[in-house]
């Protein structure tokens, strides 16, 4: 974290410059020549600005990240959703719950990654918030944005690491010297930014040109549902997650092959492949066209995952695949459905309407509303072609919650694993699976180069 909160701070006009001119050329066009663009040319009015933020989304897609199909890959081989097949020793210390404090994945993919977008964030939101040539409405879009970014960023920080610096300003001599806030203050911390974006934020997709690529209201919204959940703050679970199924500009698909397709309906944001010729990055990292290797296709679904589903569930059908060959069979996910392709058709899904019908059920459960959350649990199951659940009280109806989830968001962004984590299940479903398994290894460790630079920095136990 230090060495990149330095690199902001001597290097801001070369960072503006990348996200205005290399990742968003292709929404602005600025005369200022890339050696001289300077802060305040980028916040000179509402189009460089967003430029800026827009190119935040672009490195997303574009850098090793946890956004870009990282999330899925090396949580899911860490929980009990993929066997493992890369030979980098890295990778494999996910697989074997035996990750270091020197593992570049955990430093590269997780932290120093969503560390860059907080601190791009927070340049972008000093800039706007000194800016004399930004509209008030361009200002309230682009400060929201920020403020979700940065909150967005620290949630899955907070959730791979526990505790955690809460980075709000790009003053490298502040950054250098953060210490960890305790997890339920980061997750305070987050509702702030949320409550913020929510209310700057516009509703709609008009400032991403009608494309479902960029945070809005609702997203702000569908974040705070999930947020109240971790907290256990289950009344303001459901609330959230109401006034997004509400939303009439957000439905259920009854095609599953339909979900991941660029702007669905069910879409509540997606990240835009940024690379030319490919799609989204979870399909190239999914689909098996050859047997499992320690390169291309590095991992293949569970038995465990496989046998999970019931009987006539359609999202087996249609969301799992599997590749034979003389030698063995390999199931994979199929959510996605191409790889490399010229024709862009789907985008990288991070909310969908779907979990915010999931949060409100579990919630409404914990709240002892059991025909309310049954109802919610049922729309998800009958979509999947299933019976209503027979769960009737209470307990029930929480575990048959927690198996929906499980087979309705597998290799989705890390649900699954941190839905072990935050259930306190992770040792019972784990333990038996994973030979090399630790209660501690719920939490990554804080990478080894960052705490040698900052000494406020600790440890998590079991490293």
């Amino acid at each position: 974290m230090t060495t990149k909160n330095k690199f902001y701070r001597n290097k801001l006009s070369i960072l503006l410059t990348a996200l205005v001119l290399n990742a968003c050329a292709d929404f602005i066009e600025i005369d200022t020549p890339r050696t001289e663009l300077v802060t305040q040319a980028v916040f000179a009015g509402d189009a460089s600005a967003t430029a800026a933020i827009r190119g935040i989304y672009s490195l997303m897609m574009t850098n090793t990240s946890f956004t870009r199909g990282a999330m899925e890959e090396f949580t899911g081989i860490a929980g009990d959703e993929f066997i493992n097949y890369a030979r980098r020793a890295d990778q494999q210390q996910f697989y074997q719950n035996s990750l270091t404090p020197k593992n570049g994945d955990v430093f590269g993919t997780f932290w120093r990654e969503a560390y860059k977008y907080i601190s791009n964030a927070n340049v972008i939101l000093e800039g706007v918030a000194n800016s004399t040539g930004m509209s008030a409405e361009g200002k309230n879009q682009i400060a929201g944005e920020a403020k979700f970014i940065r909150a967005f960023c620290h949630f899955y920080l907070a959730n791979l690491f526990g505790d955690i610096p809460y980075i709000t300003t790009s003053d490298y001599n502040l950054n250098a010297i953060a210490t960890r806030m305790p997890y339920q203050q980061v997750l305070a911390e987050i509702e702030v930014d949320l409550l913020e974006a929510k209310a700057q934020l516009q509703e709609g997709f008009t400032k991403s040109n009608d494309e479902r690529i960029q945070p809005n209201r609702t997203t702000a919204t569908a974040l705070l549902a999930r947020l109240y959940l971790y907290q256990q703050n289950w009344q303001q679970a459901e609330t959230m997650s109401a006034q997004v199924i509400e939303n009439t500009s957000y439905s259920l698909l009854t095609d599953l092959n339909k979900v991941f397709l660029a702007n669905s309906q069910e879409t509540i944001w997606q990240l835009k492949p940024a690379i030319p010729g490919t799609n989204s990055p979870q399909g190239q990292l999914f689909i098996l066209t050859n047997a499992p290797n320690g390169f291309s296709r590095r991992i293949s679904i569970t038995p465990e995952l496989s046998s999970t589903f019931e009987a006539n569930d359609t999202r087996k059908i249609k969301w799992i695949k599997t590749f034979t060959n003389a030698n063995a069979s390999w199931d994979y996910v199929f959510k996605y459905k191409v790889g490399n392709t010229s024709t862009l058709t789907e985008y990288a899904m991070i909310f969908r309407l779907a979990e915010q019908y999931l949060i409100r059920a579990e919630a409404r459960a914990q709240l002892d509303k059991i025909t309310e959350a049954k109802a919610d649990l049922n729309i998800i199951r009958t979509r999947a072609g299933l019976p209503n659940t027979p769960a009737n009280n209470k307990a029930e109806l929480l575990t048959a919650i927690m198996h929906e989830r499980q087979v309705e968001f597998f290799g989705e962004f890390g649900h699954r694993w941190l839905d072990l984590k935050r259930t306190a299940l992770a040792d019972q479903v784990l333990s038996p699976l994973k030979p090399q398994w630790q209660a501690t290894d719920v939490l990554f460790p804080i990478p080894e180069s960052e705490i040698l630079l900052n000494p406020n920095l600790t440890q998590n136990p079991g490293y």
